[in-house]
């Protein structure tokens, strides 16, 4: 299966090849800042081919799972795209870019710095899955 997606201008494209390993909402101070609510679609890199001018920036290590994070956003619109977690052989991409694909979310995360409350049934992560290097400890709606 192939999943075809554009930033806001369609100066950049994306081209993933295959299924999710994850689709999910991270709730961290990081996403929030970055775009609200982050409702991200998890791919293998290498499943992953971007074309078009990104931007990157990434945060200093301070602790957390997901330390090292890359986020690229369109030089140009500025769209945010996909944030790269090269610890974890994973991109996040931004599900709204995505044509065609229904989210469908899986788990929240980070969910301990939530700004917004979700009662949506879903599994709320302090931090991570022990899977994705958190601790895999759970959180009341």
């Amino acid at each position: 299966m192939t999943t075809k997606g554009s930033c806001y201008c369609g100066a950049v494209t994306l081209e993933i090849e295959g299924d999710p390993a994850a689709q999910l909402i991270c709730h961290c101070n990081d996403c929030s800042k970055w775009g609200s609510l982050n409702l991200a679609v998890l791919y293998p890199r290498d499943n992953v081919k971007v074309t078009g001018d990104l931007d990157a920036f990434s945060k200093p290590k301070d602790g957390k799972p997901n330390e090292g994070c890359i986020r690229k956003t369109c030089a140009k619109c500025h769209c945010n795209v996909v944030v790269d977690h090269p610890p974890m052989g994973l991109v996040d991409v931004k599900a709204s870019i995505l044509d065609g694909k229904s989210f469908e979310p899986q788990m929240h995360i980070f969910y301990s710095e939530k700004r917004w409350a979700v009662k949506d049934g879903l599994p709320k992560f302090k931090n991570m899955p022990k899977d994705f290097g958190g601790d895999g400890e759970t959180m009341e709606e």
